[in-house]
């Protein structure tokens, strides 16, 4: 009798401490779970206003093209307030970093094919000859008219529709959206794309009711490469004239000497620039936000219009 009672006992011990380890790996895990639903709320909460951050940048950024238009000279240069921001902001809980490219400085894929179709020789030179000045050893300018041009007419060595179809898609037949799309071309290697994409972009034949046309380089901004594609030859003392603040009208530079081979091409040249890349890297309580945005800036009014915002790294 004493033998069952105490087994009985027994039993009803085991049940109890069961019962105890099962509630304690139920509160575990609800502890656990809770515990991950706020991390994942913070770090939710943590990355939007790191984004807001970025935006603030990016805003920043364009009061100070906005002011460049009334502060004067009428040109752009290395040594204004846009190009010479403060590399390092310091914020709460991190830090941002701020960054604006005058998009004039590079190759517009899209003075290849005007907006009525017409393929413009002299930029079809220009782009030739950057892909030797980069060690392109493909000559993709045919494939590009094809995908730029509103025809299906096929370009000799290009590429049409029937050449992306089995891919998926098929050429788009009107101006680049984005400086990326040249990765969809047929014969793209991306090696190549890697060596072109930091000279050339793609801006638009039209902001909202304005024509803007085949775009001009400035001369005060113009990356190397593109000099050395424009003037046949390299002319390293420009980076330094440039740096310098360069000058602000083509008849200071003329007059000046400073223009060197770029005489040939002065028909493409010009010291103001309208379009602009903003790239801002914002971390917040180690979240990152990264937006690059393309803006237009009237150069009438120094209104600034948003083209394209796109975020993380391309």
């Amino acid at each position: 009798m004493r033998a069952a009672k105490s087994q009985q006992q027994g039993v009803a011990l085991i049940t109890v401490l069961l019962v105890f380890a099962l509630a304690a790996i139920i509160a575990s895990e609800v502890a656990s779970r809770h515990y991950r639903d706020i991390r994942k709320t913070a770090n939710l909460l943590n990355s939007k206003q790191a984004y807001h951050y970025a935006l603030a940048g990016e805003q920043y950024a364009r009061q100070l093209l906005h002011r460049d238009i009334d502060e004067g000279p009428a040109s752009d240069q290395l040594t204004d307030n846009w190009s010479t921001i403060n590399p390092l902001f310091d914020i709460d809980n991190g830090a941002m970093t701020i960054e604006v490219t005058d998009l004039q400085g590079r190759f517009n894929l899209n003075n290849l094919v005007s907006a009525n179709g017409r393929v413009n020789s002299q930029a079809l030179a220009d782009f030739k000859r950057l892909l030797e000045v980069l060690n392109i050893s493909t000559d993709y300018s045919p494939q590009l008219i094809d995908w730029l041009d509103g025809n299906t007419q096929l370009t000799a060595g290009g590429a049409e529709d029937q050449s992306y179809q089995q891919q998926g898609y098929l050429a788009a037949n009107q101006a680049l959206s984005d400086r990326s799309e040249l990765r969809l071309l047929q014969d793209m290697q991306f090696e190549d794309y890697l060596k072109l994409k930091d000279y050339v972009v793609a801006l638009p034949y039209q902001v909202k009711d304005q024509q803007i046309g085949a775009t001009k380089y400035n001369i005060n901004t113009l990356a190397a490469k593109i000099v050395e594609a424009l003037s046949g030859e390299e002319y390293s003392a420009i980076e330094t004239i440039q740096q310098r603040g360069g000058h602000s009208t083509l008849g200071e530079w003329r007059s000046s000497g400073d223009m060197g081979p770029l005489q040939i091409a002065q028909n493409q040249l010009n010291t103001q620039s309208e379009f602009f890349e903003i790239k801002v890297t914002a971390v917040y309580d180690q979240r990152i936000s990264i937006i690059r945005s393309q803006v237009y800036r009237n150069n009438n009014d120094g209104s600034i219009t948003l083209l394209k915002r796109q975020q993380g790294i391309e």
